[in-house]
């Protein structure tokens, strides 16, 4: 899935992430997933934390779902995000506790005032759009300065070894999907990137049919090949991350070589 903050290359036309509601839709979430994600993100913290986790960092947190469910069970929650619009639609969700706070910044290289986090988590297939080596580095640094010593930094990724990067464009898939009143017909591309980048774009397009206008989306999203070694060479140049543990499809006893879908690496802050 890709990321739901967009730190990438738009078209010119509207974003998705310009209509929360819809894009959660067109990326077919369901609450039911959000809760599953949010109970063994608990079951990760108390295998490798001797501590309790009262304060998480919500990396590339759009509307932060996650963070909501956290927050309502009394966990502090600071989510970061690039999109005003998503951050908009969280504050509007979160309205009546004051367990989470949002901050607009780019995820790559961040700064925010909050600190001593004793956990944080980037989900829904976002730590592969960071597609350079220096904005990988300064990513994981800007985590660490949020995050006590000890603290863990959880990431979730596709099994990426189906996609092949394309020699030119080509349609993935299209489908339709409905979301409240409007009805949206979807078209999935991959592009190329250079060869040497190890990646593929991310194409999404839609007509958002409103029962009274049309509106036309389009998002570019580059999607960096990611293995668990790859993470694990990263926390090691970071200077500030070791990586101790991968997990596969919310299943602590699974192997790596018989992943289906996603694993999750844990990293701690050194």
């Amino acid at each position: 899935m890709p990321s739901r903050s967009n730190p990438a290359m738009l078209g010119p036309m509207p974003s998705l992430y310009d209509f929360p509601p819809i894009f959660r839709a067109v990326h077919m979430e369901e609450p039911h997933e959000i809760a599953e994600e949010v109970a063994f993100l608990k079951k990760v913290w108390a295998r490798h934390l001797k501590r309790s986790v009262r304060r998480v960092l919500d990396v590339a947190c759009g509307d932060s779902p996650h963070g909501q469910l956290l927050a309502r069970d009394g966990i502090e929650v600071v989510g970061v995000d690039r999109s005003g619009v998503m951050i908009a639609a969280g504050r509007a969700q979160a309205r009546g506790f004051d367990g989470i706070k949002f901050y607009r910044r780019d995820i790559e290289d961040f700064r925010i005032p909050a600190r001593d986090c004793d956990a944080a988590f980037c989900w829904s297939e976002t730590f592969p759009v960071i597609t350079e080596n220096a904005s990988l580095i300064a990513h994981l640094k800007s985590v660490a300065r949020v995050l006590r010593p000890g603290g863990l930094y959880c990431v979730d990724v596709d099994r990426h070894d189906g996609v092949r990067a394309p020699r030119e464009r080509q349609l993935w898939r299209r489908r339709r999907v409905r979301a409240g009143t409007a009805e949206v017909e979807v078209r999935e591309y991959r592009r190329p990137m250079p060869w040497y980048a190890g990646g593929w774009i991310y194409e999404i397009n839609c007509a958002i049919r409103f029962p009274d206008r049309v509106v036309h989306t389009r998002d570019l999203i580059p999607v960096r090949y990611t293995l668990p070694q790859h993470l694990e060479l990263a926390a090691e140049a970071s200077g500030v991350f070791e990586l101790i543990a991968c997990y596969t499809d919310l299943l602590f006893r699974t192997p790596l070589a018989k992943c289906y879908r996603r694993w999750l690496g844990v990293m701690r802050r050194r």
